[in-house]
């Protein structure tokens, strides 16, 4: 059977100013209890040597909500996650208020640090997302090769280092081939602009015109030092995929040039 050693309400009201004190507010807390907290004490001694016993106790937990990290209070030690190096750490104390603030120290440290690989996983998924319903939309229309050519500059930017150029020009050569199609004329897309007006709405084709100029330069006309950035790359290839949405649409509804 465990032993009761939950905080008295009196030994909880001394962690808030500590808490206050780095930052925290106390409504991104709340108190819980473990029944199943164990901590081990000496008994006594045997022959030259000090027994040891194991008493699992009732203590109280303090969790942050919102990341599920704890505190867990002992009677000899905190029990907390996380820790300085470790998921869980145990801090063994002489006073309950010093460890508080210790494990406070590295909760903050976590909360308050950005998850690059989520971020990085989120970025990832918006941008499949958005070249799947592209692709899907091209394959649609029966424009396979656009298609496939989207799949690859996105493909480029998914990779461990990023082929930025390469992403630009396979989404350069995706819109140029759908906007092609949709012509009906194997100008270049610079060329399909001047001599199809209607290929998109006014005035966003004076737009488009200037981006595949800027697009053309950075991914067929390389020159030194101008390489482009990955926030340049992901924002051309996103440009790109939108357009060839757009045409593949227009194609797969029938909106052909005559």
């Amino acid at each position: 059977m465990q032993k009761e050693f939950r905080l008295l309400t009196t030994q909880k009201n001394e962690l808030v100013p500590i808490a206050q004190s780095v930052s925290f507010d106390m409504a991104d807390f709340k108190w819980e209890h473990d029944d199943s907290f164990q901590e081990t004490r000496a008994s006594g001694y045997r022959i030259g040597q000090r027994t040891t016993v194991t008493d699992t106790l009732l203590v109280s937990v303090l969790i942050h909500k919102r990341s599920g990290f704890y505190c867990k209070f002992g009677r000899e030690k905190l029990v907390v996650s996380p820790g300085a190096d470790n998921l869980i750490q145990t801090i063994h104390i002489t006073d309950r208020k010093v460890g508080f603030r210790e494990w406070l120290t590295y909760l903050k440290r976590e909360v308050g640090s950005p998850d690059l690989w989520n971020t990085l996983r989120n970025d990832a998924i918006d941008r499949l997302s958005q070249a799947e319903r592209a692709t899907a939309a091209l394959q649609n229309a029966g424009r396979h090769t656009a298609a496939s050519e989207l799949r690859e500059a996105n493909a480029d930017l998914a990779r461990e280092f990023p082929d930025l150029t390469g992403a630009v020009q396979h989404a350069l050569a995706a819109l140029e081939c759908v906007a092609r199609d949709r012509c009906d004329d194997h100008a270049t897309f610079g060329k399909l602009l001047e001599r199809h007006p209607d290929l998109f709405p006014k005035p966003l084709d004076k737009g488009i015109e200037k981006i595949w100029g800027f697009a053309s330069e950075m991914g067929r006309h390389l020159q030194e030092g101008r390489l482009p950035s990955k926030e340049e790359a992901e924002l051309l290839v996103g440009m790109a995929t939108a357009c060839c949405t757009y045409l593949a649409r227009k194609i797969d509804g029938g909106d052909a040039n005559t």
